[in-house]
Order: structure tokens, then sequence, then C-alpha cells
């Protein structure tokens, strides 16, 4: 019998897109889900540029690859029956498969009309902290279930994904990258939490690497009931494992420390021990039964099923406030004094209530409160810290040199890495990246919505950062048009001063280029924009020559970047083509070092 893995989605593997596939979605609200609306989903994906066909007509490449031009139903059918589908409809099917599987909607052809449920629509709504919704969704995940003919009870499977891992990662003090990959995805029932931890505690004894790998196969042959492992059977638990660790994180509820050479380990977020001791002494990891179909779908669609413990208990919910008032109290203190007489109204007006006068309602709004304080006095004890710090900036430049280093950076990772060099800099008002962040402050995830990257807030200039570790053709597709509807967006919001968008990619392509040149020089929906596009050399070259700077003890301000981006969007006017003036750009910036020599 075949021994399938667990997977959250491997359709959509970052789980921030699932909100362009519930807008879509929701355009057939109401319609019976059979075999002409899953097509019709999947061709309604492709003309919103959500999904993105392999094999594209000659005839309409062009028109993909200008992402400023709709894209015609009728275009993307064709573009559809291109791909030559043995079975067109099972795409759709394929498509809307995780967003069924988190509770999201219930749209399946057996059961009629597509229903939207109220999580979806608090996603859809950006009202509701992300984490919360991926929490609760996660949390409703469980396998087997009435929905599902792919897990049964008859294969194994009894669990509940999010509580079963937590009660491993609890039972052995964390997992590895490696560890977490091997046992998570192939943990189908929640009796095997003992032995799991059994065997974790045996490997971590082995010595060597031939050891450890002959270990890992021996494990691997008895899950899979087989005496070879195919080279599939030996890479799918660790892409299965990035995928659940991928959903899993962005209920915040877990921590992930990078080692110093690659990989990471996980364990629980310390502002939440309290919630997660309540859920694992109320649940073990079984999967639910449920009397009928009926009656599952009820408890998808209801937003406040599973119950929380601390949701009908007031002493519950007063003791998780007390953990997080620790904290706050802790955190508080290790802030410089200019900080602390920053933030001291706010900290005093949270943390001096009396927590028997709150129902449950207000005691959840304070610990809503607090997490949020809590994040902002990280961050700023973050941001005072790489204020000037130069030893910082030389260690991200070393970084950004190392090929192997770059690799290991994930995209979310890269952005953050940018927003940090730019605060060492220091001359700013604000520099706000965008990226969902986990209760310490640590990226987890991309920026929701049509926002920009990094948002930056100077005294003489705005302006936005977008950072790409993509260097394909895809670069233009992902980044051109909507890098420059951000721009337009920004400066709509913020007419006080000029705005500026400075794109930064390891390498930018030849065809993303030629759409910055003719939005700065001819405009953008009407406007001339103004796009500074720098590649990795370029970048490292303005952070170096800012080492210098301060290390000769002369002043560096806002006026000083002003200049460069302004001298690199203005020469645009002179140069006759996108490629002519991208050369031109390292020409600035050295004539712009030259020129503060001189002064």
């Amino acid at each position: 019998m075949r021994q399938p893995l667990i997977s959250m989605s491997t359709t959509v593997r970052n789980p921030e897109r699932l909100q362009g596939f519930l807008g879509i979605l929701k355009k057939i609200e109401g319609e019976s889900f059979n075999s002409d609306t899953q097509k019709k989903y999947q061709i309604l994906l492709i003309k919103h540029r959500l999904y993105r066909s392999t094999k594209i007509p000659k005839q309409y490449i062009d028109l993909f690859k200008n992402s400023a031009e709709d894209i015609s139903y009728d275009i993307a059918e064709k573009v559809f029956h291109a791909q030559k589908y043995k079975d067109p409809p099972m795409r759709g099917r394929q498509s809307v498969n995780p967003l069924n599987k988190l509770g999201f909607c219930i749209a399946k052809e057996s059961l009629g009309v597509v229903q939207i449920t109220r999580l979806e629509n608090l996603f859809l709504s950006g009202e509701a902290d992300i984490g919360y919704i991926f929490f609760k969704s996660i949390l409703k995940l469980q396998l087997p279930n009435p929905l599902s003919d792919d897990f049964t009870s008859k294969q194994g499977f009894n669990v509940r994904p999010l509580i079963a891992t937590m009660h491993l990662i609890k039972a052995v003090s964390g997992l590895t990258q490696t560890e977490f990959s091997l046992f998570i995805p192939t943990l189908n029932n929640y009796k095997r939490i003992k032995s799991y931890t059994e065997l974790i505690c045996r490997r971590r004894t082995l010595k060597g690497k031939v050891e450890i790998e002959s270990f890992d196969k021996k494990f691997l042959k008895s899950f899979y009931k087989s005496r070879t492992l195919t080279d599939k059977q030996l890479s799918n638990p660790f892409e299965y494992g990035d995928n659940l660790m991928r959903y899993f994180r962005l209920t915040k509820y877990f921590q992930i420390v990078k080692g110093s050479f690659g990989g990471w380990k996980v364990g629980f977020e310390p502002s939440r021990i309290k919630e997660i001791e309540q859920l694992l002494s109320l649940y073990d990891g079984a999967a639910v039964k449920f009397k009928n179909l009926d009656e599952y779908i009820e408890y998808l669609t209801d937003i406040d099923q599973p119950a929380l413990p601390w949701e009908s208990d007031t002493a519950k919910s007063t003791d998780i406030v007390r953990s997080l008032i620790e904290l706050v109290n802790r955190d508080f203190e290790t802030l410089d004094v200019e900080n602390k007489v920053r933030v001291k109204e706010k900290y005093e007006n949270l943390i001096n209530i009396t927590l028997s006068d709150l129902s449950l309602k207000e005691l959840e709004s304070l610990k809503s409160n607090l997490r949020a304080f809590r994040l902002e006095i990280i961050q700023l004890a973050k941001d005072t810290k790489l204020k000037r710090n130069i030893e910082k900036l030389k260690c991200t430049i070393a970084d950004l040199k190392d090929k192997k280093k770059l690799r290991n950076i994930d995209p979310v990772g890269f952005e953050y890495l940018i927003a940090e060099c730019f605060k060492i800099i220091d001359d700013e008002i604000e520099i706000k990246p965008n990226c969902i962040l986990d209760d310490n402050g640590n990226p987890i995830g991309f920026a929701p919505g049509n926002n920009a990257d990094i948002e930056g807030y100077y005294n003489s200039f705005n302006s936005i950062f977008e950072a790409t570790l993509d260097v394909s053709r895809h670069q233009v597709y992902r980044e051109s048009i909507p890098v420059m509807r951000h721009l337009k967006d920004f400066s709509i919001k913020n007419p006080d001063k000029p705005s500026y968008c400075i794109f930064i990619a390891p390498k930018i392509h030849d065809d993303t280029v030629n759409y910055f040149w003719y939005a700065v020089k001819f405009g953008f929906e009407g406007n001339r924009q103004k796009i500074v596009a720098l590649d990795l050399e370029q970048l490292i070259g303005i952070l170096e020559f800012f080492i210098n700077v301060v290390e000769n003890n002369k002043s560096f301000s806002h006026y000083n970047l002003r200049d460069l981006f302004e001298s690199v969007v203005t020469v645009a006017d002179s140069k006759n083509s996108s490629v002519e003036w991208f050369n031109n750009v390292s020409v600035q910036i050295k004539k712009w070092q030259e020129a503060w020599h001189e002064n």
C-alpha cells in the first residue's frame, strides 16, 4: 500500500499566494464546482497572472511579458488548452485543493456550489492578523477527514498535524531541519509520537555522516515499506518538510533559528508557550471524529471552531496575559533611556491594568495590544543597535559577496537584509519593511496585498525599496509593472515629497531595465517615475563608500542619497536606450563619490 507524505500544498508552495487564489475563487462563489467550473477557475488564474503556464503560444508571448496589458478570458482559455492536459478539470481541482484543505472554502463537485467561509473572507479583507488566520485554519487540518479520499484510516492516518508536531517538538526540545523533514511529513498517526521521540533521541546519539545516513535510509525504507529507495523517495520528505514549515511558521507559534552553515532548528515561540501548553493539555493530536460530512463542513466553516482553551476560560486567558506582561517588562528594561522615554506612556497604560476587572473579550484585546507593543519595542531596540553599525554592515556586505551564503538567504530574508542596510545609514525618519514578522520581529512571509517590499521616509524625499533574488527572465514578469504600480500608489499616498523606487537584485534583467527606463523617461500611466535599478555590485559599492565616509569622520545625510538617486534618474533624458542608461548607473555612482571628495 502506498504511503503518502503529509504536505500542505505542492501546488501553492508560498502560502502568501493563497490570497490571490482566494480572490479568484470569490468570483465563482455560488457556482457549482463541476468540471466546467474547475476549468474556468484555472483559466481565471491564468487570466489574472496568478498561474504561469509553461507552454504559451508564440502569438501571446509578448502579451504575457507585458504585465501592464490585460489578458482576455478567451486568450487565457487558449493558453490553458495549449498545455494539453490529460485531465483539464484536474488543474482547477489541484489549485483549489489547499484552499479546501485549510478550510477557506468548500469547493468540490459532489458538494454543489462553491462556498466561501468566514475565515476566507477575513483573509481577503486584511482585517485579521494573518498569524491568527493560518493558526485557526491549520489547527482544523486533520487526516483522515470526510472531504478527502487521499488520506484514509486504512492507510493508518489519524492525526492533526499541527498538534502532533507540537507534541513531538516538546518531547525532544526542538527539531533540526533534517529531523523535521524526516519525522513530520511521515507522522501520519498521533500514536507514533512516542516511537518517533525514541527514534530522534537514538539518531542524536549517532556519530559520523555514514552512520546517520544509514539510519535515515533505514527509517524511510520502513515508512515506504520498500527494500530500496528512489531519488524521489529520498528527496520528497525534505521538499514536503520545507512546504509544511512555510505554512506552520505563519501561525507564529514556532520559532526558527538559522545555523551558521545553513539549515535551521525549530522550537516554540517564547511568547506563545502558555497557549501551547494549554493546547497540548487539551488535544493529543488525534483526528476529530465526525458523524457525517455535513457536521465536518459545519466545523470547517465555523470560525469559532475548534474551541481554544483561553477563549472560554478567564483564568487561562489571564495566565497568558500575565506571561506576556512579564515578557514586555523584560524587553522594556533592555531599552536605552531615550527609547524608554519614547514609549513610557504606552508601556504604563498597558501594564497598569487590573486584570481581574477584565472580561474575556477585554483580555483578548489586551493580549493583542501587548503583542503589538512588544514587537514595537523589539524593533526599537534592533533599530538602535543598527544605527551606524559599521561592523554589522561589513558582515552583511561579506555575506552579499559570498555566493554560497547568498544562496542560503531566502527571498523574504533578502528583503529584510536590504532594509537593515539602509537603517544602518541612520538618516531616515522611518524605514518600514512590509513583510510579515513573527513575535520577535523576524521576517516569515512576504508583504501581503499590493504593498511595496520596504517603505522609507526621509526629510527630503520618500522611497520604496523593492528587492528580489530572481535573476531569470521571470524577473520582468514579477517585478516590472508591479513595482511601477507600487511606486505610483506610494507617491499618491505621500504627495508632500518626491518619491523614488530603489530596485535591487543580484543582476538586473535587460527586459526589467527596459520597463523602468520607459517609466523614467516617458512615464507610467501618465506620470514620469523616479526609479533607480541597482545590482548587488553597485549597491555594495554605495555601502562600502558609506563605511569609508563614516570611518573618516565625515557626515552623511539623506541629501547625499537623494543626490545620487536623482542623478541616476535625470541622466535617462540624455540616453538613447535602456541598456545605455543602466550601464551609466556605475558612472553616476563614481561621479557622486568623486564630487563628495571634492567637497
